[in-house]
C-alpha cells in the first residue's frame, strides 16, 4: 500500500513541477533521398509578370510545387507516368492539391501552361522518353527560376 502512495506522490510531484508535460527535442526530418537542385537559368517573363504582385510565401510555395513535381519525375524516369498525357493528369492532381486560393493570380495557370507547351512542342499524348522527360524537367526548372525572381 506504501508504494502505492508513494507512487501516487511522484506522478503529482511530475505534474507540478511540469505542468505541461516534459518536453524531449524532436530529430529533424531526413530526406527521403536526395533532391536534384533545380540550376538557375532561364526564366518565363510571362510567369515573372503574373507573380510580381504575390507574396513571398505564395512564390515559395509555386517554388515548392515545381520543385516536388521535378524530383517525382526525375526519379520515375518515364517508369509509372508512361505518356504526357498521365503527366498533365499528375500535374493537374498537383496543382488542386498544393495551391490553396487557385485563381489568385490571373492568367497564372495559362502561363504555366505555355511554357509545358513550348518545351515539349506539342499537345499530343507523348511517351515520356529520356528526352521528353529533359524537356518536362527544362519546363519545370524555368517555372521555379521564373517564381524566384
Amino acid at each position: 500500500m506504501k508504494r502505492i502512495v508513494w507512487l501516487a506522490a511522484a506522478v503529482v510531484l511530475v505534474a507540478f513541477i511540469f505542468p505541461n508535460g516534459i518536453s524531449l527535442p524532436k530529430p529533424a526530418p531526413q530526406p527521403s533521398g536526395p533532391v536534384t537542385p533545380v540550376p538557375v537559368g532561364e526564366v518565363d517573363n510571362d510567369v515573372v509578370a503574373r507573380l510580381s504582385a504575390a507574396s513571398r510565401e505564395d512564390k515559395d510555395r509555386v517554388v515548392s510545387a515545381y520543385v516536388g513535381l521535378r524530383t517525382v519525375m526525375a526519379r520515375d524516369k518515364g517508369e509509372g507516368i508512361k505518356t504526357t498525357e498521365k503527366f498533365a493528369m499528375l500535374h493537374a492532381r498537383t496543382l488542386n492539391l498544393a495551391i490553396d486560393t487557385p485563381g489568385k493570380y490571373a492568367g497564372l495557370d495559362e502561363a504555366i501552361e505555355a511554357v509545358f507547351a513550348r518545351a515539349l512542342g506539342t499537345d499530343d499524348s507523348v511517351v515520356v522518353t529520356p528526352e521528353v522527360l529533359a524537356k518536362v524537367l527544362t519546363a519545370c526548372d524555368i517555372i521555379v527560376n521564373s517564381a524566384r525572381k
